[in-house]
């Protein structure tokens, strides 16, 4: 297919800044075949992105329709969380920190499994919550939430323990900033009543605090590896 990924846009109207590691919104686009049609820049030419000729629209209006959904912006942000996360773990491959990194997009799998001498590690990517969070000792918070109940005993939308083994919370909808903290699943807090599940709510730091960590690095020094 064509293009992929696009790695900047034309700087009259959207601009990713590599240095804060977001996207800027710097004027209107110019009018095009349907209507207001922005000229996206993949670094060499002027291209039209696989999604807008997937969906027969520009992407002017793909993100205008995104606009009007809280459910679409949410899973939005969610791809964005893990699109901006990959790189990350692509660098720990260059750097052989890990063998592998497999990114995943399907229900029953992790968001992404990390090969790390032998062992397969499961990540899970999640965006802190909006908003204040009450009742809780850090000023963020991550969901741990199934979308779908699972069969069985025990809090039939919770995450029991051994369901991955690291999780990254990216920081956006606090910061405003793609960037993340790491920590292994085994010292995240529990369900008092039911010790083999994780708790909905965890808290997050908004810095490295605690078992939460700046890099993936560090959680795998957590877990010995």
């Amino acid at each position: 297919m064509g293009t992929s990924a696009v790695e900047c846009v034309e700087p009259h109207w959207l601009r990713h800044d590599p240095a804060e590691g977001r996207l800027r919104l710097l004027a209107v686009p110019s009018t095009g075949a349907h209507g207001m049609n922005p000229r996206l820049y993949n670094g060499k030419e002027y291209v039209t992105h696989d999604i807008e000729t997937a969906f027969g629209a520009s992407a002017w209006h793909i993100l205008n329709a995104i606009g009007k959904g809280f459910r679409a912006q949410a899973d939005v942000k969610g791809k964005l969380a893990e699109y901006f996360l990959y790189p990350q773990l692509e660098d720990l491959k260059k750097k052989k920190r890990i063998e592998d990194v497999e990114w995943f997009d399907k229900d029953g799998k992790p968001d992404f499994v990390l090969t790390v001498g032998g062992r397969s590690l499961r990540l899970e990517c999640k965006n802190v919550r909006s908003g204040k969070v009450k009742g809780k000792k850090e000023p963020c918070a991550i969901e741990l939430q199934k979308t779908r109940n699972s069969i069985g005993g025990g809090p039939t939308r919770g995450y029991k323990i051994d369901a991955f083994d690291m999780v990254a919370a990216c920081l956006f909808n606090q910061t405003g900033e793609w960037k993340f903290l790491f920590s292994a699943t085994v010292n995240l807090q529990r369900q008092p009543i039911w010790p083999d599940y994780l708790q909905i709510i965890q808290d997050v730091p908004t810095s490295p605090k605690g078992t939460w960590r700046g890099t993936v690095a560090e959680v795998l020094e957590d877990l010995g590896l």
